[in-house]
């Protein structure tokens, strides 16, 4: 994240009150926090990252499931 690899999409189509928290976001990364610092569950609500754990960039890349919140299912 820290390096430009992952970047959140232009913030449009979208209420204003979600484009300001959208930046919001987007000014906590640039300032060093990493979203990927738990806790954090995946989709089913099983446990992945524990309280203060972060995800290197070898699990991020390893993932093949969707975090708690994402309202969708991965391809097969």
């Amino acid at each position: 994240i820290k390096d430009g690899a992952v970047k959140l999409a232009p913030f449009t189509n979208m209420p204003d009150d979600v484009k300001a928290m959208a930046e919001a976001t987007e000014k906590k990364i640039a300032g060093g926090w990493n979203p990927f610092t738990g806790p954090i569950a995946k989709q089913d609500g099983t446990p992945w990252l524990k309280d203060g754990e972060v995800a290197d960039d070898g699990t991020l890349l390893g993932m093949n499931f969707y975090v708690k919140g994402v309202d969708d299912k991965l391809p097969q």
